[in-house]
């Protein structure tokens, strides 16, 4: 009998390190899971009010862009531009192209070249300067155009002939040509003005002639005076045969 007693009495600290760790294992679970789905909790609030704010942003954005098209307000008091309802603003251009829509069309070309950075060189008073001229003419053999593009039916122009550059000979002048959008890209028609003249210059890939092998190198450094000055020559030289 004392032998079973001390043979129980032996098992007993077996039985209570197996309850310890089995008390300590769940406390050690307990903790993972109330750390895991807490932090998890935590941030799925955060993530919340983060996707509130820009929601809310957004809808602040709409609203400011809804009232500019809708609403009359001043831009810049400096430069006298106002804002006005897009209703408003295409009844005004309907009006002003039936009243002259050519001298519209040249304002709708010089704002969306100046949108895009490119200067015009110069109106058409201007561009008929004796001295202008004559400057531009100079500036049209230092800048090398006269390589690819022919200007005297006597002198060629063996690199144009080449790469089938087109040449400042005849009328040309104000007359419509066919380009391509890009290199390779869609044809569309032009006419050689001011905005045609100038866009070729300072961004040459943009319309490339039609049948032309290569578009124009890139762009030679030239400042605005200069462009008009090349710019007058270029015109003073279009003349009916």
């Amino acid at each position: 009998m004392s032998e079973d007693i001390k043979k129980s009495d032996s098992l007993l600290p077996s039985w209570a390190a197996h309850e310890l760790f089995a008390l300590i294992l769940t406390l050690v679970l307990a903790v993972w899971i109330a750390t895991k789905y807490g932090v998890e909790t935590q941030s799925q609030s955060l993530t919340g009010d983060r996707d509130k704010s820009r929601s809310e942003k957004q809808a602040e954005l709409i609203k400011a862009d809804e009232e500019a098209l809708s609403g009359y307000g001043v831009v810049d008091a400096g430069r006298k531009v106002y804002r006005m309802t897009v209703a408003d603003a295409m009844t005004e251009v309907v009006s002003r192209m039936n009243e002259n829509s050519g001298a519209l069309q040249k304002e709708l070309v010089a704002r969306s070249m100046s949108a895009a950075g490119l200067a015009v060189a110069g109106n058409e008073e201007d561009l008929n300067d004796p001295v202008l001229i004559s400057q531009g003419k100079t500036l049209f053999q230092t800048k090398i155009c006269y390589t690819c593009h022919q200007a005297d039916p006597a002198v060629l122009a063996p690199a144009g002939i080449a790469l089938k550059a087109p040449n400042f000979i005849g009328e040309f002048w104000g007359k419509e040509r066919e380009v391509h959008v890009g290199l390779g890209g869609p044809i569309e028609k032009v006419k050689f003005d001011a905005a045609y003249f100038t866009e070729s210059v300072r961004k040459p890939m943009d319309k490339v002639v039609k049948g032309a092998l290569a578009p124009m190198p890139p762009p030679v450094p030239i400042n605005d005076e200069e462009l008009k000055a090349l710019l007058a020559y270029v015109k003073s030289l279009s003349k009916a045969d």
